[in-house]
């Protein structure tokens, strides 16, 4: 008895960081899918950084933008265009509040956020779930040799 085996080649363009694949799917490039993976991350981690900061006192968005600008906060490091929109949206989901409030340096008001109540058992949540994802995913890492 003969077994005759077929395989199927297939053939991949790459357009603007999209992989055409010749039965005609379209998959995202590698460089792409990190970028959403990384982005998705993110987005959650600067969430809890940002809450974590204001939990230690009022703060405003050019001061939490320096915090994480320092040595050893590498990889939180925002943009203007990050961080009052995510300060927004925290205030507008009630994980904030802000106020007003005159430098008296410089004589410009400024937005100072403060933690709500609501907001701090949020943060509570959130670092109990990132604990224990990080150490589970820790775990994963090491059992499939990858650290």
């Amino acid at each position: 008895m003969c077994h005759i085996v077929y395989s199927t080649i297939y053939r991949a363009t790459h357009y603007n960081g999209v992989t055409v694949m010749s039965e005609g799917k379209e998959v995202p490039s590698p460089e792409i899918e990190y970028e959403r993976w990384s982005l998705e991350i993110r987005r959650g981690a600067l969430s809890l950084a940002i809450l974590a900061i204001i939990r230690n006192g009022e703060s405003y968005g050019y001061d939490i933008m320096r915090k994480l600008s320092e040595e050893g906060y590498e990889a939180l490091q925002v943009e203007p265009s990050t961080t009052y929109p995510l300060l927004r949206r925290l205030e507008k989901r009630g994980m904030l509040e802000g106020r007003k409030v005159k430098d008296p340096d410089s004589g410009r008001e400024r937005r100072h956020y403060y933690l709500t109540r609501d907001g701090l058992m949020v943060l509570k949540r959130m670092v109990e779930s990132w604990k224990t994802l990080n150490s589970q995913l820790v775990m994963l890492l090491e059992e499939a040799g990858l650290t």
